[in-house]
C-alpha cells in the first residue's frame, strides 16, 4: 500500500475495494475477501456506495488497506499508514495492523512514528541516514534507554 493512499475518488468504496481483487486468483475469493474487509473496517461496509475521494482521511486509509488485502497477499507492505492522521485514527489503524499480523499476515511497515509502530510489531529495525542504527524485538527496542532517547523523545 503506497504512501499517500492512491484511491480512486470518483469511484465507490466498494469499486475501490473490488480494483484491489484484479487478479484471477483474487477475483475467485472476492466475496470472501470483501466479508473479512468490511469485518475488519466496519466504516467501509457503511461506506460501500460512497465515492472515496468525499471521505476522511483515515476512512480513507482504510479503504487502502482492505484494498491492497483484497488481492489475499502473502506481505502487506504498508508505506508510512500513519502519516496525515488523527492520533485516534492512527490507533484505530495500527490495532487493524496488530490483528492482520495476529491472523497469520506478514506486515512490513515503513513508518516515523516509532512509539506507535513499535507497539504492534514483533521485530524492527530502526533507520538513520540509511543505515540501520539498531534492530531487534520490539519489546527490547521499546524498552531501551537509548532508543526512547533518540527516538521517543523520553
Amino acid at each position: 500500500m503506497p504512501e499517500g493512499r492512491r484511491l480512486f475518488p470518483r469511484l465507490t468504496v466498494e469499486d475501490n475495494l473490488k480494483m484491489g481483487a484484479y487478479l484471477p486468483a483474487a477475483r475467485a475469493k472476492f466475496a470472501e475477501r470483501l466479508e473479512m474487509v468490511y469485518a475488519l473496517f466496519p466504516r467501509m461496509k457503511e461506506r460501500r456506495l460512497q465515492m472515496a475521494g468525499t471521505m476522511s482521511g483515515g476512512e480513507q486509509q482504510m479503504c487502502a488497506i482492505g484494498r491492497a488485502l483484497m488481492s489475499g497477499p502473502k506481505l502487506l507492505l504498508l508505506d508510512e499508514p500513519s502519516a496525515g492522521l488523527a492520533p485516534v485514527v492512527v490507533q484505530s489503524i495500527f490495532e487493524v495492523i496488530r490483528k492482520m499480523s495476529a491472523e497469520g499476515y506478514t506486515v512490513l511497515i515503513v513508518e516515523q512514528n516509532v512509539q506507535q509502530v513499535l507497539k504492534v510489531v514483533d521485530r524492527a529495525y530502526l533507520l538513520e541516514t540509511g543505515r540501520i542504527r539498531a534492530s531487534g524485538p520490539a519489546a527490547e527496542l521499546l524498552a531501551s534507554d537509548d532508543i526512547r532517547r533518540a527516538y521517543l523523545g523520553v
